[in-house]
């Protein structure tokens, strides 16, 4: 029964989509909204293959490409990973694929209560969230990397680090209702970094995560206390929600496939592509551009000089 989990919600989803009164004719919708269908298409596979999220290509395509506000560009995120996420976990249960059940249980209570205190909390500043969303991906490549070479080491038993859990739980909460995303790379981190699980295990726990705080997310803002979205949130969500429903499980199907060094090379050209496009196309104030460069050199020379020591370990070892 377990395997028609995703088949059956996907075609009740399409039924709601098909019966549903929407904000405008569906011709119209795509004609006006196909950018953000467009762009759904590749930000939900990369929601389903790797520990970014939908809104790693959505943030950075809406705010400095198509130049919607920030905020827009993170309230939208939120919703339509609310239904991308939550079917990728759906394909991922119904393929029975490998989900750390334990330290979600330590996690999922504490995003109820960071994940409202922080989206009213008034950090809405344009610049500010475009800026924050930057340094965060840069910091998720930094993660990857140092997750790459860790692997290999002994698991450490859960009980022990159950504070952890709790603070990268309060982190990514904040972080997930800040910028749209963020509570699914602080979790790899914490798997995979500390906890020394294997990367296709720990990648659909933070599916699971990111899915369970975006429904948390778009339940405050639709139902708890609703925020005045704009038209552009509302349509893009209707043009683009049968698209994340079929593309981020697709996502899904592919990590449990594909080889994990391939993985990692998808993720580091997403972070690029972030990176430059902030520098280069956002207009950002000139201090927090300086303040991308610095740090992603930074991040360079710490990961060359991590390369430099393993040559030379490995020299040692050939003498």
């Amino acid at each position: 029964m377990r395997i028609y989990l995703y088949p059956i919600a996907l075609i009740g989803f399409v039924i709601f989509w098909g019966l549903a009164s929407k904000p405008l004719p569906v011709q119209t919708l795509f004609n006006d909204y196909w950018p953000s269908a467009l762009t759904m298409i590749f930000g939900s596979f990369v929601a389903g293959v790797t520990p970014l999220g939908g809104g790693a290509v959505a943030f950075p395509v809406f705010t400095k490409v198509l130049d919607i506000n920030a905020l827009d560009s993170k309230y939208f995120s939120l919703l339509i990973q609310s239904v991308g996420m939550s079917f990728a976990s759906l394909f991922l249960i119904s393929r029975r694929a490998v989900i750390l059940w334990r330290p979600l249980v330590y996690c999922l209570p504490l995003s109820c209560v960071v994940i409202p205190a922080t989206l009213y909390s008034g950090l809405h500043n344009n610049d500010w969230i475009k800026f924050a969303f930057s340094e965060f991906i840069l910091l998720t490549a930094c993660v990857i990397w140092l997750c790459q070479h860790s692997v290999q080491q002994k698991k450490h038993p859960l009980e022990n680090k159950v504070p952890l859990l709790i603070l990268s739980s309060v982190i990514g909460s904040f972080l997930s209702a800040s910028i749209g995303s963020g509570s699914d790379v602080v979790m790899f981190f914490m798997l995979v970094f500390i906890l020394k699980y294997p990367l296709k295990q720990a990648i659909p726990t933070t599916v699971l995560l990111m899915a369970f705080n975006a429904l948390n997310a778009s339940a405050w803002l639709l139902y708890l206390k609703p925020v005045q979205l704009s038209e552009f949130v509302i349509n893009s969500w209707w043009a683009a929600a049968l698209v994340v429903a079929i593309g981020a499980p697709f996502g899904a199907w592919i990590l449990l496939i594909i080889r994990e060094s391939i993985l990692r090379k998808l993720i580091y050209i997403i972070i690029i592509f972030e990176l430059s496009t902030t520098v280069f196309i956002a207009k950002l104030p000139l201090a927090f551009n300086l303040t991308l460069i610095i740090s992603s050199l930074l991040v360079l020379a710490t990961i060359f000089i991590n390369l430099h020591q393993q040559n030379k370990r490995r020299h040692h070892k050939k003498l």
